[in-house]
């Protein structure tokens, strides 16, 4: 005859082993990067699994990852968690894949950022996903060419003109050639950099891209404050003093001009700190705050989200996951503290983690004051892809065009954002 105690034992054995074989299934993780991370997220999923005991199937994706999503929504194989630009969660709501967030139910949620959550709140106020990485924009300048040239760091919008247009006139290279440039500018309408790049000069002039009416939106780029931004960033490419295939040019088109010296000023995040310290030299080049305009600081904020899916069966395990990544630990590992590879945390969301402690840069620092005191994300509309599309197509059209009506532009673009946003559901009355 078993015994009471032998019968507990079988029973507590069977609960073991049904939980193992609950555990044996992987959690399927997909992330928007690529081999250049692969090392970092490697580690990560080691920590991790060494930690919880649950294991990480992880994809990497750098192409097509929003094609491989939608495919993976059709066919009904959607992973548990995940991890993309914070921007993309309207798209990913528009799909219907999103299991909604309790902020306040979420271990270490609550030393977040504010602004960093504020990327993945949604227009109705809840929230479907968690901020897991940050990035703000400064500038990157050529020292030795201002201090050649006997320039101060430029602090405002005409010191910062005025700095570019030497850079293009008064030979900083000492070559004796004219074939330097002030500002880089990426300000192609190719997957919205003209909206990218004059973001911040817009917040700088007192701008706003949206203002919200009640619980809608109209497009308020028709004013005299983006007027001016817009003028301002013409004046670079009609006076000559970006280089000459801006109006084409995307950060990819961009970066290598900067880097190879044939221009002095560049606007970019704590990514290019790494390989501009090889070329053309960390010795050669500073990180400034971007240089105020007539409303004061301003530039965009940007980061990563990781995202639960509806259709999961391991909500449990995907949480858990997600709050290693926002954990002192896991932002640590995350910015590839001693570790060859590309980060995937820049800034930290964690207010806990001091990115001067890991990163001996000071330049990170530089970007974190930033991303903390006025960063700004774009509007939190339900699916911001298309709006900064047909801003950014409306700005290169102003920008291309040194005659151009830039009042009259402006108010084209309203037209079509508005349009947009009804679509949406989202214009105010």
């Amino acid at each position: 005859m078993k015994t009471i105690g032998t019968v507990a034992s079988a029973a507590l054995m069977s609960i073991t082993l049904a939980s193992a074989a609950e555990a044996a299934d992987p959690l399927k993780v997909w992330m928007r990067y690529g081999d250049n991370e692969k090392a970092v997220l490697d580690q990560i999923s080691k920590d991790f699994t060494e930690k919880t005991g649950i294991e990480i199937d992880l994809f990497l994706a750098n192409t097509d990852f929003e094609t491989r999503l939608a495919r993976a929504a059709v066919g009904g194989s959607l992973p548990d968690v995940v991890v993309n630009d914070a921007t993309s969660m309207g798209q990913l709501l528009d799909m219907g894949i999103l299991k909604e967030i309790d902020r306040s139910a979420v271990q270490d949620g609550d030393q977040l950022h504010d602004v960093a959550w504020q990327s993945v709140q949604s227009q109705d106020g809840k929230y479907y996903g968690v901020p897991t990485s940050a990035q703000a924009f400064a500038v990157f300048v050529r020292k030795d060419w201002r201090e050649k040239l006997g320039y101060d760091v430029p602090k405002t919008w005409d010191e910062l003109y005025e700095l570019a247009r030497a850079f293009t006139e008064d030979d900083p290279d000492g070559n004796g050639q004219a074939d330097t440039y002030g500002y880089v500018m990426p300000v192609s309408a190719t997957r919205g950099y003209a909206t990218w790049f004059l973001s911040d000069l817009i917040w700088q002039a007192g701008g706003q891209f949206l203002e919200q009416k009640g619980n809608g939106y109209t497009s308020s780029l028709g004013t005299p404050e983006v007027e001016k931004a817009v003028s301002f960033a013409r004046d670079f490419i009609c006076n000559g003093y970006a280089q000459p295939s801006a109006i084409t040019a995307t950060t990819g088109d961009a970066t290598p001009v900067f880097s190879s010296g044939q221009a002095g000023i560049y606007r970019s995040g704590p990514y290019h700190l790494a390989p501009f310290s090889k070329e053309p030299g960390r010795e050669v080049i500073e990180v400034i705050a971007p240089p105020a305009g007539p409303a004061g600081q301003g530039e965009l904020a940007e980061g990563e989200a990781a995202f639960i899916m509806g259709s999961t069966e391991q909500e449990d395990a995907a949480r858990q996951f997600i709050e290693y990544l926002i954990s002192a630990d896991g932002q640590k590992t995350g910015m590839a503290a001693g570790i060859d590879s590309s980060p995937i945390v820049r800034l930290p969301v964690n207010k806990n983690v001091d990115v001067a402690e890991v990163q001996p840069d000071k330049a990170w620092a530089t970007y974190a004051e930033l991303y903390a005191t006025s960063g700004h994300y774009f509007p939190r509309v339900p699916n911001w892809k298309p709006i900064r599309q047909m801003t950014a197509d409306g700005f290169n059209r102003i920008l291309a065009d040194c005659s151009s009506d830039i009042t009259a532009g402006l108010a084209e673009i309203d037209e079509t954002v508005n349009a947009e946003l009804a679509k949406q559901g989202v214009r105010a009355n």
